[in-house]
């Protein structure tokens, strides 16, 4: 009888979790975009920042006094090559996220508890800290060595997303979307994340989210692979609330306060402070350009018309510490990143945003690509691309690549000394007598005064020459790439002059 009892019992239980299994369906990305198709179609409800004042009040400092407890991270016990820890909300960070992981099982909420943080100093009471939430997360992983798992990614606030390459530190961010940059700008946020588990020894991981502005919604799929190069293979689903004229197609946010091409007056002892130095294009054509950043007490815009582009980044070329004297901040070390579409993106153009900066710590830099055609209100729309977060790439580009860029000032107003080092590809190996000549344009402007050598200190080529304009009110552009035979051996430099 007793026998009898325990097997009835054991049955019963059996058929209890089988029921509970069967409703846990496994998450595909097609789920994703059923939601925010669903969200589109319905008003936009602004998402809600933590109750908690005094969470909201953080400075820098005490935000950063809060660190998350290792015995909790994510996939640890599993021993997984990737294992994810949390953000706290706070600060700037104020906005919590829901987050899942996913498994054969299916999808189940990350569970929050205030006991897996150490509040370190901050003093922030018990019944506080209840109140919070996760405002992101960051993703380990074995990045630079076997057996010790390195910060590889991290998803925190709005829709902005970093990464690192090996023996990397942060620098520029990417997002999701950019929207109104240039009129009444937008952040639209990564309101749920799924992260999916990965396979032991797996050497990539897959991750859902879900987009949500006053504009939009979307759904979003990263397949990552963090390594020397890591690599990000991004697919979007968007479904607009209106129609938008100014989308930015995976834009990158970085900052440039000084370099070798901008005037250091104000007694910093380090000659060059930036992210990024360039932005680097790769037209449908098959044609490259090398526009380098600069600073000016302006709001610079910079648009690159195109069809069907082959690839767009922002790259920190300088790779040389003692062009930069940081041992903290490891300028030289941060990463350059290279968008390349999948398909066909159109007609459009790549923007490039300069705005005025008064220290390192403000973003001043925006690269994307806006779409020809205004993106309509009820339609669906498919996009695709990878990112590349890395140091150095021989093949971007193939060809020759302008190294620096400084410009003398004169002592006349309405001229310039533009000095152009290029290098690498085939120019570096061409003899000294050798005939190369620089392919010069000016835009209101006369250039004089050429000169084209090679510089035996770097195997470099060294282009110079003298600008003039008297149309100073407005921009001047410039161009320069240098040929041999005919043929053109670098890349197309291009620069705005501004007074």
């Amino acid at each position: 009888m007793k026998t009898h009892l325990v097997f009835a019992v054991m049955a019963a239980l059996l058929l209890a979790f089988v029921i509970a299994q069967s409703k846990r369906k496994t998450l595909t990305f097609d789920a994703v975009v059923a939601q925010a198709a669903d969200l589109a179609g319905r008003p936009y409800v602004p998402g809600k920042e933590v109750p908690s004042k005094l969470l909201r009040g953080l400075n820098y400092d005490q935000y950063r006094d809060i660190r998350w407890r290792d015995g909790n991270t994510l996939w640890r016990r599993l021993g997984l090559p990737f294992q994810a820890k949390f953000f706290f909300t706070g600060y700037i960070h104020s906005k919590p996220v829901t987050i899942y992981q996913v498994n054969r099982d299916g999808a189940g909420p990350v569970r929050f508890a205030p006991e897996f943080f150490d509040f370190g100093k901050t003093g922030i009471p018990a019944a506080e800290a209840a109140r919070a939430g996760y405002a992101g997360f960051r993703m380990h992983y074995p990045l630079n060595r076997a057996d010790y798992l390195d910060e590889a990614f991290v998803f925190l606030g709005a829709s902005y997303f970093r990464a690192l390459a090996k023996d990397q530190k942060y620098g520029l961010s990417a997002r999701g979307l950019a929207i109104g940059t240039l009129t009444r700008e937008e952040f639209p946020d990564f309101t749920t994340f799924w992260l999916v588990e990965p396979n032991p020894g797996a050497a990539d991981m897959k991750i859902y989210a879900l987009l949500e502005g006053r504009s939009i919604a979307g759904a979003y799929e990263f397949q990552i692979f963090p390594g020397p190069e890591t690599r990000m293979n991004i697919r979007a689903v968007l479904f607009p609330r209106r129609d938008i004229k100014d989308t930015g197609v995976a834009p990158l946010t970085s900052m440039f306060w000084f370099g070798e091409n901008t005037s250091n007056t104000f007694g910093d002892f380090r000659p060059e402070v930036h992210d990024s130095d360039g932005l680097q294009i790769e037209r449908g054509n098959g044609e490259w350009l090398w526009r380098p950043l600069t600073w000016s007490k302006q709001l610079q815009i910079a648009v690159f018309e195109d069809e069907n582009p082959r690839g767009f980044g922002l790259l920190q070329r300088d790779r040389d510490f003692t062009h930069y004297q940081d041992m903290e901040a490891g300028y030289h070390l941060r990463p350059s990143v290279w968008v390349k579409p999948q398909g066909d993106w159109g007609k459009g153009a790549v923007h490039l945003v300069q705005l005025p900066a008064h220290s390192e710590y403000m973003d001043n830099v925006v690269a994307y690509w806006q779409p020809e055609k205004e993106l309509k209100k009820g339609a669906r729309y498919e996009i695709s691309y990878s990112l590349a977060w890395f140091g150095e790439n021989p093949d971007l580009p193939p060809l020759g690549r302008c190294l620096f860029t400084r410009v003398d000032y004169l002592d006349a107003p309405y001229y310039r000394m533009f000095v152009l080092d290029f290098a690498g590809a085939e120019l570096s190996k061409l003899p000294c007598e050798a005939q190369v000549t620089a392919d010069l344009g000016i835009v209101d402007g006369t250039i004089k005064d050429v000169s084209v050598q090679k510089n035996s200190y770097g195997d470099s080529w060294r282009v110079s020459f003298i600008a003039s304009s008297d149309q100073l009110t407005k921009p001047i552009e410039l161009r320069c790439a240098l040929r041999l035979d005919g043929r053109q051996l670098t890349e197309t430099w291009t620069y705005t002059w501004k007074n």
